[in-house]
C-alpha cells in the first residue's frame, strides 16, 4: 500500500509546526486532547458535549443532569491518553502491563480496570464474538508476540492491526473501544 501522499503532508505539517511559537503549540495539543477525548468518549455514548468536556478538563466543573460515570470516563480518558503519550515519549514499547495499566486509568471509578475478562460478551450489531474468557490470556500473549514483526510493516498498517486484533480478541468486559452501548453480556 502507497502511504506516500500521507508521508508527504506529514513532512509539511512538521516543517509548518517548526516555525509556530511554543505555547501556541501547547495551546493546539491541548485543544487536541479536549476534542479527542470528546470524539472517544462520544462515539461510545457518552453524552457531554464538547464544551461540557472543556469545563470537566480545563475548568474542574461538574455538569448538572449527567452521570457520575460520563463525568469520569472523560477525565479517565484524558488520564490515559496522558500516560500514552508519558509512555511514547519515554521509548517504552506497548506491552501486556502497559495495556492493563491504561485500562486501569480508564475504568478508574466506574469498575476494576487492568483484569480479563471472566464472561462471555456480545458486541451488537456485529457479527464477530469475541473469544471465550478462557482463551483471553493466551490470545493476548500472541497478540504481544506478534507485536514486534507486525512494527515492521508499514505505520499505519501496523497501528490498524493491533487496532483490529484488539478489539477482536476484546480482553475487558468494558473499555475496549467498543464499550458499554455497543456491548451485552451473552
Amino acid at each position: 500500500m502507497d502511504h506516500g501522499r500521507l508521508y508527504e503532508k506529514r513532512e509539511r505539517l512538521h516543517r509548518l509546526l517548526s516555525g509556530i511559537p511554543g505555547d501556541v503549540l501547547d495551546k493546539f495539543d491541548r485543544a487536541f486532547e479536549i476534542e479527542y477525548t470528546h470524539n472517544s468518549t462520544a462515539i461510545e455514548g457518552n453524552t457531554l458535549t464538547l464544551i461540557q468536556t472543556k469545563a470537566i478538563l480545563e475548568d474542574g466543573l461538574s455538569i448538572g443532569g449527567k452521570t457520575l460515570r460520563e463525568i469520569y470516563e472523560v477525565t479517565n480518558h484524558a488520564r490515559a491518553f496522558s500516560y500514552i503519550k508519558e509512555c511514547v515519549a519515554a521509548g517504552k514499547p506497548l506491552d501486556e502491563s502497559i495495556m492493563k495499566e491504561i485500562h486501569a486509568r480508564l475504568m478508574e471509578n466506574i469498575q476494576v480496570g487492568g483484569v480479563y475478562r471472566n464472561l462471555e460478551v456480545r458486541i451488537s450489531g456485529a457479527s464477530h464474538k469475541p473469544p471465550l474468557p478462557s482463551e483471553i490470556y493466551w490470545q493476548v500473549k500472541e497478540f504481544f508476540a506478534a507485536l514486534p514483526e507486525k512494527a515492521e510493516l508499514d505505520s499505519i498498517e501496523s497501528a490498524a492491526w493491533a487496532h483490529a486484533e484488539f478489539v477482536r480478541i476484546h480482553p475487558f468486559s468494558d473499555g475496549n473501544v467498543t464499550q458499554r452501548h455497543s456491548q451485552e453480556a451473552a
